[in-house]
């Protein structure tokens, strides 16, 4: 009782703050004046008639230094049962990207396997050729006369992907409507074609395995192989399966078709190709802010690329499907553990030093918290160009919670909390974000979180990164957590403390 008493005055006290409160005038600021071009690094599919047209799966193909990011286009026809058409982005720097337009499009036929399109996957062959493996559904069996909604589809290109031709003739079913979202790869020792796909058997969620010698294979000549990976972790849809080998480990990446907070792109890994799988207990990439993740090598480099959906409410909510493209490159350690960094070239790409300013006047640089009662320190605005914070973070004990809050009306206020909260809660091994906080009180319901031990004393090294709605949180080159985080731009910001002994050290901002 006598901790929830020191909360209530506390936050009697922040709710009590006069709002035309004495703030000092802080100095012209250079935040906002740097021309960033087109500069895009969250990027949507496309527009179309003044419509944002949002992006689901992402099937990233990396061929001759260019990274093509083919995706699910939140997209309808003139009936509900069309949709999804293949759209593609081009990108070398992960910081520009070209849109390319439909490389795929959905058929309006009623009766066609192809009325809507699901994942698939791309691939070149050693004569020069493009092949796409992907998924066609219509679930209107009476009309296609087929036993099953879902097919996989072929599809080829000669010219370098300008156009692409189906396969009219493959059609790929399985035992089950659920068969989806196929992957294919080489693999040189077996001197093969090998796809996964998604499916189900024995009322659970099975990765199985097909076999072919060539990419021009018919339907029929792709071999069952038997289950490739069978669930572990319940009996839910793995969606969006990629295998990849990456410096001496084999790696797969799966999602988790679920709601809430459970919606979550997982991995396995083994330590030799024909081993056993193995799993780390932070078993993610990311979290719910990063849906339907695939892996692709690019040269040595690993990535990983997924959406960061909208929301249910529009501002507030849970993630609903479609958002926007999210990349992070992916580090092993030692142990074979995968974890999601911030891309060397896009941190490069926002290195202009920016001021933000305290209520005081003073140039944002530090703050400590003693950790006796709920403290927030104001900054000013946060400017409408791609941001990048970085600052230190010491928790000198494991108790409480502190972290960053975004979206204060007003523009800087110190002991405020706005509506988007990013916290980090050391009792408790999260790092939580909040996005419709009304006080210190009222958080809301979580929108995401990622689990991290936290130890008092050391020092953790924090880069936030934000283009428009979307932010995502690198923290010490471990974990990352997306967010969308609906009109904080031209809102103040700051840093707070509710019952944590911390610091937060060498604060910048970046544009």
């Amino acid at each position: 009782m006598k901790k929830i008493k020191s909360i209530l005055m506390a936050s009697m006290a922040v709710l009590c703050l006069p709002l035309a409160a004495c703030q000092a005038a802080a100095p012209e600021s250079n935040k906002g004046k740097v021309n960033q071009g087109d500069k895009n690094i969250y990027p949507i599919s496309s527009h179309a008639n003044g419509s944002t047209l949002y992006m689901g799966d992402v099937m990233p193909f990396y061929d001759d230094g260019v990274m093509n990011i083919y995706q699910l286009q939140d997209k309808v026809g003139s009936q509900y049962m069309f949709y999804h058409p293949f759209a593609r982005l081009t990108t070398t720097d992960y910081v520009t990207y070209k849109d390319e337009g439909i490389a795929i499009n959905f058929e309006e036929n009623l009766s066609s396997m192809d009325a809507a399109l699901g994942t698939g996957s791309f691939i070149k062959a050693t004569d020069g050729k493009y092949h796409c493996f992907y998924t066609g559904h219509n679930s209107d069996k009476a009309a296609t006369g087929y036993h099953y909604t879902e097919a996989i589809r072929h599809a080829v290109s000669t010219d370098g992907q300008k156009t692409w031709t189906k396969v009219d003739d493959f059609n790929m079913f399985g035992n089950s409507d659920d068969f989806r979202d196929p992957y294919v790869y080489y693999d040189s020792v077996d001197e093969c074609y090998y796809m996964l796909v998604t499916t189900r058997a024995n009322d659970k969620g099975v990765i199985k395995q097909y076999k072919a010698s060539s990419l021009d294979a018919t339907a029929d000549e792709w071999e069952d192989n038997g289950v490739f990976f069978e669930n572990d972790a319940g009996s839910y849809n793995m969606e969006c399966p990629s295998y990849v080998e990456y410096n001496g480990y084999w790696y797969l990446a799966y999602s988790e078709q679920s709601s809430g907070l459970n919606r979550v792109t997982h991995y396995r890994y083994k330590t030799s190709r024909d081993g056993d799988w193995k799993k780390f207990d932070l078993d993610k990439i990311d979290s719910t802010g990063f849906y339907a993740g695939r892996l692709e090598k690019a040269g040595d480099k690993l990535y990983a690329f997924a959406w960061c959906a909208k929301l249910t409410g529009g501002d507030v909510g849970e993630f609903d499907w479609g958002g926007n493209l999210v990349v992070h490159e992916i580090k092993r350690d030692e142990s074979g553990e995968l974890h999601a960094v911030l891309i060397d070239g896009v941190k490069n790409a926002f290195n202009t030093s920016v001021d933000y300013y305290t209520t005081k006047g003073e140039k944002a640089s530090e703050f400590k918290f003693d950790g006796k009662k709920f403290t927030a320190f104001g900054l000013d605005e946060l400017s409408t160009n791609i941001t990048r914070m970085h600052f230190t973070l010491k928790l000198d004990e494991l108790n409480g919670e502190c972290g960053v809050t975004f979206g204060v009306d007003g523009g800087a206020y110190d002991n405020r909390l706005g509506t988007k909260v990013l916290s980090f809660k050391a009792e408790e091994n999260r790092i939580v974000c909040y996005n419709d906080v009304a006080n210190i009180l009222r958080f809301g319901n979580e929108l995401t979180f990622v689990n991290y031990k936290f130890e008092a004393g050391k020092e953790y090294d924090v880069d936030i990164l934000i283009d428009g709605e979307i932010a995502v949180l690198y923290f010490n080159d471990e974990v990352a957590l997306s967010m969308r985080l609906v009109g904080i731009q031209n809102k103040g910001l700051g840093f707070y403390s509710n019952g944590a002994k911390a610091s937060v050290k060498g604060i910048k901002f970046y544009e």
